[in-house]
């Protein structure tokens, strides 16, 4: 009986070290950037409405998840016949906000421990951008809703690498909205504190690789 407390045990805990380190999610494929799409003559431009649009973000650690935001601090999107030509986000690192901590000592800990040099180290990379390199409408929308592919060239800390993310896109002559739920390794990213990939036997101080947004974008037509 003892003997299997402690398999139990002992699985529970590598299932725990799992799901922390992002082992139980799948992150978007990373490729080399690609070259960034245009808008031409034809294309009806939309602004990025930056104070209803949003980035909510989520972390996993052994144990855990924080929670949090980021704000959208401009951007814009090209259409042309109801399809996605171009566009691009700027995303305000230094905007980083924490929900799932109430107390104000250790939620400042954590926002200031993800804005220095261990994680994304925003004084000196102050800005991520999100720029479309193709994108492709879904003959139908998938079994979460999106009906779209949308390719870009992430930046994060000055690695830039190209990912597709799903997206349920809405559109017409008064406004534009986007949403999509991805996933991305942040060590691709050259975020790598206590990444169980890179820094062995660090046990419970493990942080997961993978990183959740919820991206919720609203823009109208240019004026």
């Amino acid at each position: 009986m003892k003997t299997q407390l402690i398999q139990v045990a002992s699985f529970l805990t590598i299932t725990a070290f799992l799901v922390a380190c992002g082992g139980k999610k799948d992150s978007v494929k990373t490729e080399d950037q690609k070259e960034v799409s245009q808008s031409t003559e034809l294309s009806t431009n939309y602004d990025v409405d930056v104070n209803y649009s949003t980035l909510g973000w989520k972390g996993t650690k052994v144990g855990g998840a924080h929670n949090g935001n980021i704000s959208i601090s401009s951007g814009t999107i090209s259409v042309e016949k109801n399809n996605i030509t171009a566009g691009s986000f700027t995303i305000d690192m230094k905007t980083i906000t924490n929900a799932d901590l109430l107390e104000k000592d250790k939620n400042d800990k954590l926002v200031a421990h993800l804005s220095g040099p261990d994680f994304f180290d925003v004084e000196k990379f102050n800005t991520a951008k999100f720029e479309i390199t193709g994108s492709e409408k879904l003959a139908e929308a998938d079994a979460n809703g999106n009906n779209y592919k949308i390719m870009g060239n992430l930046t994060i800390k000055d690695v830039t690498k190209n990912i597709t993310i799903p997206a349920n896109v809405t559109m017409d002559a008064t406004q534009f909205t986007a949403t999509s739920k991805f996933n991305i390794d942040r060590t691709d990213f050259g975020v790598k504190y206590n990444s169980g990939k890179f820094f062995a036997n660090i046990g419970d101080k493990a942080i997961g690789d993978i990183i959740e947004f919820d991206l919720n974008l609203k823009a109208s037509p240019k004026k």
